[in-house]
């Protein structure tokens, strides 16, 4: 289910739907470029998700019975990442003995200072260790969640290092920031090359590979200038879900009306929407960016099947131009 070369794997894609978990198999398949998949605890869960109502089993099942190669990491396994609070451990249990390979440790929305994030990273760290021989893991977090500095993170890693000996060289992957976050169906921030560059020299003193999370709706021109400051692979994930929705809504498979009518029942916009459309957000809006939660009721549910072969066009034409960026380095080296 994982290749051995971790190092080529550029995307990694939210599944938000069991339709775009079925094109990045077909596109792994099909092409020469490997994908992950990262699935965070609502999407999917052992207790079940909104991405086709999976449990963890259910899912990682689903994978292998398509004789996917696609690498599973868990996004933003933890404490406070579920639909309900706790300490993530169960969760992160059930994907060791499910068959993830990698899990993303990521405990700093439950903290409010670097050693806090640290310890708790470390605790968890060494819990899944106790389970599992083989488990390997992704550490830090996203801008949106908590920031920090070069010089943080440098700190994170060397004391992580310290603190968990041997077992740091189970850590494959570090999170670096570069001053963007989503905002409705936008990156925002103030893009910082020089932090970014600063992140992924010191992921690659320690050995792991530098991603980036929230790399959604960039151009290819702005994915070439992560790349030219060294980032390693990129985390894209809602885009994907509002791209299935525009399709839908475009299409006029689906009406702007029952869409928005459903939208709201489940409720799951408000975290998405910008700051200035806060009060009174437009409908529209409201169902781009929360329609992927929905998929599995209707109006959607019967729409969907029939937009497979145009969703499958446009994932694979956006998954070739992100990985454009990184061929363009590949060659050279």
């Amino acid at each position: 289910m994982n290749p051995d070369n971790i190092d080529k794997i550029r995307l990694f894609v939210g599944p938000m739907s069991k339709e775009i978990v079925d094109v990045s198999i077909d596109y792994e398949k099909k092409t020469s470029h490997s994908l992950g998949l990262i699935p965070s605890r609502r999407q999917i869960e052992f207790q079940g998700g909104y991405v086709n109502n999976w449990k963890t089993e259910e899912f990682t099942q689903y994978i292998a019975e398509k004789n996917s190669n696609i690498t599973l990491v868990r996004d933003h396994g933890g404490p406070g990442q579920g639909s309900n609070p706790d300490d993530g451990l169960e969760s992160l249990r059930h994907d060791i003995h499910s068959g993830f390979k990698f899990l993303h440790i990521d405990p700093w929305k439950t903290v409010n200072s670097i050693e806090a994030g640290i310890q708790k990273t470390s605790n968890i760290i060494n819990y899944c260790c106790n389970i599992s021989d083989t488990i390997d893991f992704e550490v830090g977090t996203e801008e949106s969640i908590f920031p920090y500095s070069p010089d943080d993170l440098e700190h994170i890693l060397a004391k992580l290092k310290m603190i968990l000996g041997d077992k740091f060289n189970r850590i494959k992957y570090g999170v670096v920031q570069s001053g963007v976050k989503i905002s409705g169906t936008k990156n925002i921030g103030n893009f910082d090359p020089k932090r970014l560059n600063h992140m992924t020299q010191i992921c690659r003193h320690y050995n792991l590979i530098s991603k980036e999370h929230n790399g959604d709706y960039l151009t290819t021109s702005e994915i070439g200038q992560r790349v030219n400051q060294g980032l390693d692979c990129i985390n894209i994930a809602p885009e994907f879900g509002v791209a299935q929705t525009k399709i839908l809504l475009e299409g006029g498979l689906v009406s702007l009306s029952d869409a928005l009518r459903v939208c709201k029942e489940v409720n799951k916009f408000s975290k998405w929407i910008p700051e200035e459309h806060k009060s009174v957000p437009p409908d529209r809006m409201i169902v781009e960016v929360s329609g992927h939660y929905c998929f599995t009721k209707e109006p959607f549910k019967s729409a969907i099947s029939q937009i497979k072969e145009k969703l499958s066009m446009h994932l694979f034409e956006r998954f070739d131009e992100i990985y454009r960026a990184w061929d363009t380095l590949d060659d050279k080296n």
